[in-house]
């Protein structure tokens, strides 16, 4: 793989991240994670697997395909002080291992 099917590839990720963010507005039932910063910083990328990510900090409100980065996103929201000013999200690859977390501040609009 090249730097630039590499750089493309981010590009291509952090697009759908994005998409994914302005789109995930919609409220959370009580049943939904909200993971706390202790357990968000215990995800390890390429060592964390998805049933790590399940039980440490649950289900996930949102699971999108990306099918052509062969990756799949759980979305999960991050209250603070009565309100969502964060979106979490975790990308997995085909074999289930974390391979990227981001966090999004949404608190500024």
């Amino acid at each position: 793989m090249t730097l630039r099917q590499i750089s493309l590839r981010s590009l291509l990720f952090i697009g759908a991240l994005l998409t994914l963010a302005l789109t995930a507005c919609a409220g959370l039932s009580e049943r939904q994670a909200m993971p706390t910063d202790e357990q968000v910083a215990r995800l390890r990328p390429g060592v964390s697997r998805a049933a790590d990510v399940r039980e440490l900090i649950g289900q996930p409100y949102r699971v999108d395909a990306l099918p052509r980065l062969e990756r799949e996103v759980w979305s999960y929201r991050i209250k603070r002080d009565g309100i969502w000013p964060e979106d979490l999200f975790v990308q997995f690859s085909r074999d289930g291992v974390v391979r990227e977390v981001l966090r999004i501040d949404d608190s500024q609009g």
